[in-house]
């Protein structure tokens, strides 16, 4: 088969007019012509960073949706259904995978649980990572999310990262805020990556230490407007990834939105395309084509080099951007809360006149650590969490700032990276009506006030739907009015609710056993 257009040369860097002659899943000539129509033919894209489980989509209902944008292979790090399901979940994704058209590459989670200090449904050591690892379908070692640990030559830490490197694999990191020595021993230890930098100065004191940023838009962390500058200095040295991108914003664009950016503000055509597509897979060896004779016949067509919307996406011969929807046969899940009570979330302020408060801030993972008097609570809105392996087990309970949810209340079973279910609100009664639909679904978002109730079911593993992406997106969208409703200012609430438990990013968080200070590493 031959395709006429524009060939988008990546490596050479040119452009001319020529054909892609291809056979079965296999580039046979890239030819040069004299004049050919304008349609452009390039490689596809990569998301270097994502957790597939974050759009609330299966994988191959995922695949379905990147492709139609361009991307043609992403680096998916399932540490969200690990630690949900452990090697079971894994194993999910990498079988559901085989069967997607994307190349989907996965990363051995690292962390699960995130840190020794949290509680989830499973455990991944050494051993485990190592087992898993040696499967070829796992091309990295996840984001090394314990950065403490690695700093402080953790056993379980090193041992997990030796495994990565006895096979050749790289290792991914996490490191928020990391600087100075510490940032020296975690980059020393062999992590390459960092998609957490959300400043220039931090950028650059980790690229001279050798390690690739990640510049990342996901539904809530934003860093492209304080990264972009790197691209004229460090071209060789950044990757584009999406890291956590819910399902109602895949809808207009994957990697493919990062691109337009690029364009719009002016940046090498050649440049940009080179983070989008050689950078990662040369960093991570990804079996996709770069067109070249002999590489698998994987490439996008676009119309223009300003909008990269593609026409058409072919995945080893295969034209694979209008698939039809594929409902995963057997789900999988690990739910066994209980309801509860407005007693068991009740708290006694008595003789406290000063709290420990979590601020959130629209766009940003990072939660400043705020003490509030007790006249100034009024600002406040009650979080809880609820274990969801356990019964009757002990649930957290403390206060967040930003929400400001009236006269409602959120409760979701996606909660980075243990998913025990997490809610606030604006009274005891209405997080504990939210908590419990939740627990009759067995997983899922609901979204109470007093006359409505607003919900998703994620029967696979409490964090994936098992339909389309248009009614999983309008679901989300519906959510998200009716929080609006309720006077929520935050422009994603759920994504922003899922992140609370994270005790890997600054400054303070909570999880099933209480609030969590992320720098001093410890449960206050």
């Amino acid at each position: 088969m031959k395709i006429e257009g524009q060939i988008v040369d990546i490596i050479g860097r040119e452009i001319f007019p020529g054909s892609v002659e291809f056979e079965g899943d296999t580039i046979i000539a890239i030819n040069r012509h004299e004049t050919v129509s304008q349609q452009y033919i390039m490689p596809g894209f990569v998301d270097a960073h994502n957790h597939i489980e974050s759009s609330m989509l299966p994988p191959y209902e995922y695949a379905r949706t990147a492709l139609r944008h361009g991307t043609i292979a992403t680096i998916s790090d399932p540490h969200e259904i690990a630690n949900v399901c452990g090697k079971e979940g894994m194993r999910f994704m990498l079988d559901e995978a085989d069967i997607s058209p994307i190349k989907e590459c996965f990363a051995v989670p690292s962390c699960v649980p995130a840190a020794s200090l949290c509680s989830s449904g499973a455990t991944f050591d050494a051993s485990t990572v190592a087992e898993l690892l040696e499967d070829p379908r796992t091309y990295a070692l996840a984001e090394m999310m314990n950065f403490p640990g690695v700093v402080n030559q953790d056993a379980e830490c090193i041992a997990k990262i030796e495994a990565a490197h006895r096979l050749g694999k790289p290792v991914d990191g996490h490191a928020p805020s990391l600087t100075g020595e510490p940032l020296k021993k975690y980059v020393a230890a062999g992590i390459t990556t960092d998609h957490e930098v959300n400043n220039l100065e931090e950028a650059e004191e980790k690229i001279a230490l050798g390690m690739k940023i990640l510049i990342r838009e996901g539904s809530t962390a934003h860093n492209f407007n304080a990264l972009h500058p790197l691209i004229n200095r460090h071209k060789d040295m950044l990757m584009f990834c999406t890291d956590d991108l819910k399902a109602a914003d895949m809808l207009d664009g994957h990697i493919n939105k990062l691109l337009r950016k690029c364009m719009y503000i002016g940046y090498d055509l050649f440049d940009v395309l080179q983070i989008a597509t050689l950078n990662p897979v040369r960093h991570y060896h990804i079996p996709m084509g770069l067109l070249r004779p002999g590489d698998p016949a994987d490439f996008i067509i676009c119309n223009d080099l300003k909008n990269f919307s593609p026409t058409a996406t072919y995945v080893e011969g295969v034209r694979v951007d209008d698939l039809p929807f594929r409902p995963v046969p057997q789900l999988l899940n690990n739910f066994h809360a209980e309801p509860i009570s407005v007693s068991d979330i009740a708290d006694d302020k008595k003789g406290k006149e000063v709290f420990d408060v979590i601020q959130v801030i629209d766009g940003d993972l990072y939660t400043p650590h705020i003490k509030l008097s007790k006249e100034n609570m009024g600002q406040t809105q009650k979080i809880v969490v609820v274990n969801r392996y356990e019964s009757h087990a002990h649930i957290g309970i403390g206060y967040i700032k930003g929400f400001d949810i009236h006269n409602g209340a959120l409760a979701q079973s996606i909660a980075h990276d243990s998913h025990h279910i997490i809610a606030t609100g604006s009274s005891d009664e209405l997080i504990v009506k939210a908590v419990n639909e939740l627990i009759r679904m067995k997983g899922g978002i609901v979204v109470v006030s007093p006359d409505r109730t607003s919900s998703l079911a994620l029967p696979i593993a409490g964090l994936m739907s098992n339909s389309p992406i248009e009614e999983v997106a309008t679901a989300q969208l519906q959510l998200n009015t009716h929080l609006h409703m309720q006077h929520c200012p935050l422009q994603s609430p759920i994504v922003a609710l899922s992140f609370m438990q994270l005790i890997v990013i600054p400054e303070l968080k909570i999880t099933d056993q209480g609030l969590f200070d992320v720098v001093q590493f410890k449960y206050i």
